[in-house]
């Protein structure tokens, strides 16, 4: 197995060939948490989808610090636990309520022409991007709330906290995403 000052090495020279070694060096160590969290619940291609997310977000967090990084074990295995519980609670929560996806038509707007369906879909990922950016349980509440219509209540049984705590980080969360989308609308 190649050493981690190896893999930097090989990242500073080339970001494809860093990408394989550390695929190579640590895609079974990937798997092993993968298969950890998400047993019996995940198809192989979910757990594919998992271990691709967790290998581009090592790759983000490697960019962002220049390569400069003392364990990729220990980047991994945060980014990959994480990557893996939320790979969880989609999965949990698609089951439980797979009667919901159902009902969503995928066909356009009757009057929807290419051009808007663009923007509109442009418009919905910078929403999606911009409620993520939140964090959790933040951006979980919001979810919940406008995309699963989840009452306070039930979002609070789903997190385990109290409906008084769930309002009042909706309301917080709706502030900060109010804020952002008028500085984008200002441009």
């Amino acid at each position: 197995m190649i050493s981690d000052s190896e893999i930097t090495e090989v990242f500073r020279k080339s970001e494809n060939e860093g990408i394989r070694k550390l695929i190579d060096s640590y895609s079974n160590y990937i798997y092993t948490i993968i298969t950890e969290k998400l047993s019996g619940l995940a198809s192989e291609n979910d757990k594919e989808e998992c271990a691709a997310d967790i290998i581009f977000e090592t790759l983000k967090v490697c960019r962002e610090q220049n390569f400069e990084i003392e364990s990729y074990k220990a980047v991994i295995s945060v980014i990959a636990k994480r990557k893996a519980i939320d790979m969880f609670r989609k999965l949990q929560y698609k089951d439980e309520h797979s009667e919901y996806l159902d009902e969503i038509s995928t066909e356009p707007a009757v009057n929807e022409t290419p051009e808007s369906s663009v923007v509109t879909k442009h418009e919905r990922d910078y929403l999606w991007n911009e409620v993520l950016k939140l964090g959790k349980p933040d951006s979980d509440i919001l979810i919940f709330q406008f995309f699963y219509r989840k009452t306070a209540a039930e979002i609070a049984e789903i997190l385990k906290t109290t409906v008084t705590a769930v309002n009042k980080r909706s309301q917080r969360a709706r502030k900060k995403l109010k804020k952002v989308l008028e500085a984008k609308e200002a441009f």
